[in-house]
């Protein structure tokens, strides 16, 4: 009797397996028509180096304030390697989230002490302002750009874990080449669908002209009607993107960024990139649907960047 109630027992665990993996059965073998859009919860920033090799994950809001501590280290002339050290530091400390709380009085990415003479709390809450303090007391460490990232990280933290740096170091190189335009195409997000209600066209115009104030921005006021089309790579047309106003015309909803003619073409191609990772990691904020720039493309949905670098040295936003 034992026997048979234990084998019972077994048949009915096994049937009811069974029973429950029918659903995912049938999604293998019926697949569904298509992929579901993605939700915000679902959304991703990712950093790759030229070669391909090395894709480093991080959500929005990190890749946001890695965005933040590398434009910092750029607008001070620092070399590409202050912010790796930077982007691992607060990696290491906080995940790179600007938290209001810490050990003891610290607080900010950086976990900054106003006790010990980091700066108030709401200074050190201000992201850019607790990068700048990082590279204050970073261009003092001695060989700081030839020393190892956790070093260097180190002797600026004095933290109790001095090791712990180092887990972040190729990270942290992924997302500075990237972001400091080492690396062409270097940066993608994979948004959820932007809606019209998120485009902030006169945010982000005022916005990108206080971060990159060489670079020309231009807006078309309106446009006769057209219809919208799309380009022979099959992805939306960024310059024929327009919205109506009511008046009978169209408004459009693109903007262009031009390098200057000045730069001479290494740099010219540096900040062509650095304002294109800035536009992407903030693609959400302003309700930014695609790009174009330096003959690539790239659109929040499918959050990759597609076709081959040239040397045009402009950026075309296209808004929701």
């Amino acid at each position: 009797m034992r026997r048979t109630v234990i084998i019972v027992a077994v048949m009915l665990c096994a049937a009811i397996a069974l029973f429950a993996s029918i659903p995912r059965l049938m999604r293998f073998v019926w697949p569904a028509s298509g992929p579901e859009p993605r939700r915000a919860s679902d959304a991703y920033c990712s950093a790759t180096l030229s070669s391909g090799d090395n894709k480093e994950m991080l959500s929005v809001e990190q890749a946001l304030n890695a965005e933040i501590i590398t434009r910092a280290a750029v607008k001070r002339g620092l070399p590409d390697h202050a912010a790796t050290v930077a982007i691992a530091t607060a990696m290491q400390e906080t995940r790179l989230m600007n938290l209001s709380y810490g050990d003891r009085d610290s607080v900010g990415l950086f976990q900054q002490r106003p006790s010990q003479g980091w700066g108030a709390k709401e200074q050190l809450m201000d992201e850019t302002y607790a990068a700048n303090r990082f590279y204050d007391e970073l261009v003092k460490v001695p060989n700081w750009q030839s020393i190892p990232v956790e070093d260097a990280a180190q002797s600026v933290q004095r933290s109790q874990y001095p090791d712990r740096y180092a887990d972040w170091t190729n990270l942290a190189r992924t997302w500075a080449a990237g972001l400091t335009g080492e690396t062409g195409a270097g940066v993608a997000c994979a948004l959820e669908p932007a809606q019209p209600s998120d485009a902030d066209m006169d945010g982000l115009t005022s916005d990108f002209r206080n971060e990159f104030p060489t670079v020309m921005v231009s807006q078309p006021s309106s446009l006769e009607p057209s219809s919208k089309t799309q380009d022979d790579g099959g992805d939306k047309a960024a310059d024929n993107s327009a919205a109506n106003d009511g008046s009978g015309k169209t408004t459009s909803k693109t903007l262009t960024f031009t390098m200057s003619a000045g730069t001479d073409t290494e740099n010219g191609k540096r900040l062509c990139r650095q304002a294109t990772a800035w536009l992407v990691v903030h693609a959400r904020r302003y309700g930014i649907d695609s790009l174009r720039a330096n003959g690539m493309r790239w659109n929040r949905t499918d959050g990759v960047w597609a076709g081959t670098e040239t040397g045009d040295l402009t950026i075309t936003a296209t808004l929701a």
